[in-house]
C-alpha cells in the first residue's frame, strides 16, 4: 500500500491551506485543480483535518478520529455526479447549525462532474455561505466547470510528486525493477496512474513498443505488425490505451519543458505539434467510448493505430 501521507504531506496545496490556518485567513471556499483523483482525495481530507482539529490535524484527537472513521456530524462528503435535488440539500443543510459547534464543511470532490444546472443553483451559497460554512472541491476538468464558479474560490494547484520520490515509493512496495522505474517516469508526478502501471509486469515493455511505434509508424504495414502482435481481447485492448495515454501525455509534457524526456519521449516528440497530440488523445479518449461501447476490441485498436497514422502523415 503506497504511503500517501509520506508523499504529499508537504505538497504545494497542504502548504497553502496551513499558512491560511496559521495566519486565521481560511476561505469559505478552495478549489483544488489537479489530475490525480486519489492523491487530491487524500489532500482534500488532510485539508478537512487541519480546518477542524484545533491542533491543525493531529490525527488523534476525538475530532480526527471521527473523521478518520467517516463519522464527523459536520463534515459531508459528496463524490460523483451531483444534480440539482444534491445541490439543494447542501443548500438546505449549510443554513443549519453545527453540530459541534464548529465548522461545517462540504467536499465535493468531483465539481467537474457536477451538472451545469446544479453549479448554478450552488453558485450562491459558495458565494455567500452562512457563517462557519467552508467549501473544498476538487476538479480535474476545469473547462467542465462554470468560471463564475471557479471565481468564486481560492485556487490551489495540485501538480504531482517528484520523480524520484515516486519510484522511491514504488520500489519500497513492488521492488526495484526496470518496470517500476518506467511508471514513475511515465507517470508524470501522477501517483494513482504510476501505482496501476507498477503492478502491471508488462508496462515497462509495453511502453516501449508504444514509443517505438509512435517514432517509426509511416505506413498501413506498421499497424498490420503491430496488430498481429497484440492480443485482441477488451481486457487487453484497454490497458493499450491507458498506455498510448501515457506516452501522449509525456510526449505533451516534455513538449512543454515539463519532464526531460525519459525513455526516447524526446526522440519521437519530433514528429508531433501540439495539435496532432490533441487529436491523438481525441482518438484515445473516442476508443474508451467506442469499448464502452461493446464495439469488437479489434475494430477499436484498428481505429486507433489508423488515426494515429493519419495523425502523423498530416504532421509531416
Amino acid at each position: 500500500m503506497i504511503d500517501y501521507k509520506a508523499l504529499l504531506y508537504d505538497c504545494t496545496p497542504l502548504e497553502v491551506f496551513r499558512r491560511d490556518r496559521k495566519e486565521g485567513a481560511l476561505s469559505h471556499a478552495y478549489a483544488l485543480f489537479g489530475d490525480d483523483f486519489d492523491a487530491m482525495d487524500w489532500i482534500m481530507r488532510e485539508m478537512v483535518k487541519i480546518a477542524v482539529c484545533k491542533e491543525g490535524g493531529c490525527g488523534e484527537c476525538a475530532a480526527c478520529r471521527a473523521l478518520e472513521g467517516g463519522v464527523h456530524p459536520d463534515v459531508k462528503f459528496y463524490q460523483g455526479k451531483l444534480d440539482v435535488a444534491g445541490v439543494e440539500e447542501i443548500v438546505e443543510d449549510s443554513g443549519k447549525y453545527s453540530v459541534e459547534g464548529g465548522r461545517k464543511i462540504y467536499i465535493i470532490s468531483e465539481l467537474d462532474k457536477t451538472l451545469p444546472a446544479a453549479q448554478n443553483k450552488l453558485l450562491k451559497t459558495v458565494e455567500e455561505p452562512p457563517d462557519g460554512v467552508m467549501f473544498i472541491m476538487g476538479i480535474i476538468k476545469p473547462s467542465a466547470v462554470t468560471e463564475t464558479l471557479k471565481s468564486r474560490c481560492k485556487k490551489l494547484y495540485y501538480t504531482g510528486v517528484d520523480q524520484r520520490r515516486l519510484e522511491e515509493a514504488l520500489s519500497a512496495e513492488y521492488g526495484e525493477s526496470d518496470n517500476v522505474a518506467r511508471a514513475a517516469a511515465y507517470a508524470g508526478g501522477n501517483i494513482s496512474r504510476a501505482v496501476k502501471f507498477a503492478a502491471d509486469g508488462e508496462f515497462a515493455m509495453e511502453a516501449d513498443n508504444i514509443i517505438s511505434l509512435l517514432g517509426s509508424m509511416a505506413k498501413s504495414g506498421g499497424v498490420a505488425r503491430e496488430e498481429i502482435r497484440l492480443k485482441q481481447d477488451k481486457d487487453h485492448v484497454l490497458r493499450y490505451l491507458d498506455v498510448t495515454e501515457i506516452v501522449l501525455d509525456m510526449i505533451e509534457k516534455y513538449k512543454r519543458g515539463l519532464t526531460r524526456g525519459s525513455g526516447g519521449i524526446s526522440l519521437i516528440a519530433k514528429g508531433f505539434n501540439h495539435a496532432a497530440l490533441a487529436q491523438c488523445e481525441y482518438l484515445v479518449n473516442d476508443c474508451r467510448k467506442r469499448m464502452e461501447s461493446n464495439c469488437a476490441p479489434s475494430a477499436v485498436l484498428d481505429t486507433l493505430l489508423f488515426g494515429i497514422l493519419e495523425v502523423k502523415y498530416k504532421c509531416r
